[in-house]
C-alpha cells in the first residue's frame, strides 16, 4: 500500500490544525492577538535544492549537498487559523559559503555568536510535512518564545511537505544524516556549545548523526551537545528490540541532558506506528519512555495534556505550556526545580499514591484543566489509527 493511502486519514482529520510544521500555523505563544509581529535572524543549512519559485528560494527536491544561509523569520502574534501569517522578511536571505563539511558555515556562525558575546547556538531540525519557510518560522518562533539570546540555526532536510508522502520523507531524512553530522561537527571544531530541538522524524536525524560520531575514528569533544530535546519522536521503541534506547546510548557521550517530550494522544504517531508494522513510536509512550530516563541525564516529560492542534503532534510549538517548560530546560533548569512555582511541571503520583514516585517519578507539563483536550479531540485521536487498518482489511483478508 503506498503512503499515501496510507496516510489519507491524515488529510481528512487535520481540518482544524497543522500537521507538520505549516507556515501558516506558526505564531508566537506569548504575543496576544493585535502584537507586533516579531522577527529573528535564523542561520540555515539545508540539502534541498535551490528553487527560486518557492519561499526563502529552496524546494522540496533532495539537493545531495548543503547550501547553507541565513534569513530573517517575522513571526505572528497569537491568534487564529487563516488570519494574516508569518513570512520570510524581504530581501533578507543570504547565501553564504558552507566550505568543506560545513567549516566557512560554522566559522561564520561561531562569529557572530562571539560578537553577541555568547557560544551557543540552538538548532531546530524539523519532522515530515514540512516546507522551507515554515521550519525557518519555527525555528524564528522557537528561538523567540524560549528567549534564547544567542544564535538560532536550522538544519532543514528535503521534507516533500505534502501529508501523503511520508514514506519519501522518511526516506529523505536518511540521507540528511551525513550533512547533519558534518555541520554538527564543525560546530564543535569551532568549541561552540550546541543546544538542539528536533521533532518527530527530525528526531531520527539528530540521534542517527550523533550515534554515526560514536563510530568515527575522530569523535567530537564529550558533551559539546549542552541540552537535546526530542519531541514526538518518531522513532521505534519496540519493547523487544527498542531502536530508540540503542540510539539514545550511542548519544549519550555527546550531549549532557536529553529531555524527551511524548504524548500519548500523539495520533500522527499513532497512525505512523500503524504504518511501520505495529511498532510503537517513542514519542507516544511516556510511561514507558520512563525506563529510560536517568537523573540528569535523560528526563521523560509527559506532554499529554498539551494543547495543539487536532492530532496533537505540535504541541512542542504550538502549547505556551510546553514552550515554557523548553525554555527552562534550555536555561539549565533540572526537572526536580521544575515543579516548584512558578512550576512548568507536576510530578503525578501513581494510581492509588498520595506523593510522587520516588523510583520512577512520572513528569507532567502542567496544564490548566480547561486547556486540555476535550472528549470530542480526545475521540478523533483515538480513532485516527483505526482508518488505515480498515485500508488494510482488504490486502490482508484476501478480497478484491
Amino acid at each position: 500500500m503506498t503512503g499515501k493511502r496510507l496516510f489519507a486519514i491524515l488529510t481528512a482529520l487535520a481540518l482544524s490544525g497543522c500537521v507538520g510544521d505549516k507556515a501558516e500555523y506558526v505564531h508566537s505563544v506569548w504575543a496576544p492577538p493585535g502584537a507586533s509581529d516579531q522577527e529573528r535572524s535564523v542561520y540555515f543549512a539545508t540539502d534541498r535544492a535551490a528553487d527560486k519559485d518557492w519561499q526563502g528560494g529552496f524546494g522540496k527536491h533532495w539537493a545531495d549537498e548543503l547550501s547553507c544561509g541565513s534569513v530573517v523569520a517575522v513571526v505572528p502574534p497569537d491568534g487564529e487559523a487563516g488570519e494574516p501569517t508569518g513570512h520570510l522578511k524581504p530581501g533578507s536571505a543570504a547565501a553564504m559559503s558552507c566550505g568543506g563539511d560545513a567549516a566557512d558555515f560554522a566559522r561564520a556562525v561561531a562569529a557572530d555568536a562571539r560578537a553577541r558575546g555568547c557560544n551557543e547556538v540552538l538548532i531546530y531540525i524539523h519532522g515530515f510535512n514540512t516546507l522551507f519557510e515554515g521550519a525557518v518560522l519555527r525555528a524564528g518562533q522557537l528561538a523567540l518564545d524560549t528567549r534564547s539570546g544567542c544564535v538560532a540555526a536550522l538544519f532543514s532536510w528535503s521534507s516533500e511537505g505534502e501529508i501523503g508522502r511520508y514514506v519519501a520523507d522518511i526516506e529523505h531524512s536518511s540521507y540528511a544524516v551525513p550533512e547533519l553530522e558534518a555541520f554538527l561537527r564543525a560546530l564543535a571544531a569551532q568549541g561552540m556549545r550546541v543546544d538542539i530541538v528536533a521533532h518527530s522524524i527530525g528526531t531520527r536525524i539528530a540521534l542517527a548523526s550523533l550515534s554515526s560520531m560514536a563510530r568515527h575514528p575522530d569523535p567530537p569533544p564529550a558533551g559539546f551537545v549542552g541540552e537535546m530535546i526530542l519531541a514526538a519522536a518518531d522513532v521505534g521503541a519496540d519493547p523487544v528490540n527498542n531502536d530508540f534506547a540503542h540510539l539514545l546510548a550511542d548519544a549519550r557521550p555527546f550531549v549532557r541532558r536529553t529531555t524527551i517530550y511524548a504524548s500519548g494522544g500523539d495520533a500522527v504517531l499513532a497512525v505512523s506506528a500503524v504504518a511501520h508494522g505495529d511498532v510503537p513510536r517513542a514519542g507516544r509512550r511516556p510511561l514507558g519512555d520512563r525506563k529510560l530516563a536517568t537523573a540528569g541525564i535523560v528526563d521523560v516529560i509527559d506532554a499529554s495534556d498539551a494543547p495543539a492542534e487536532l492530532l496533537g503532534h505540535s504541541y512542542f510549538g504550538m502549547s505556551r505550556e510546553a514552550v515554557s517548560d523548553i525554555a527552562a530546560t534550555l536555561r539549565g533548569a533540572t526537572v526536580e526545580s521544575r515543579i516548584s512555582p512558578p512550576a512548568t511541571l507536576v510530578c503525578k503520583p501513581p494510581k492509588d499514591a498520595a506523593s510522587c514516585d520516588p523510583v520512577l517519578p512520572h513528569y507532567v507539563l502542567d496544564v490548566a484543566p480547561d486547556r486540555r483536550p476535550d472528549f470530542w479531540v480526545r475521540l478523533v485521536r483515538s480513532l485516527a489509527p483505526l482508518v488505515p487498518r480498515i485500508e488494510l482489511a482488504p490486502l490482508t483478508s484476501g478480497g478484491e
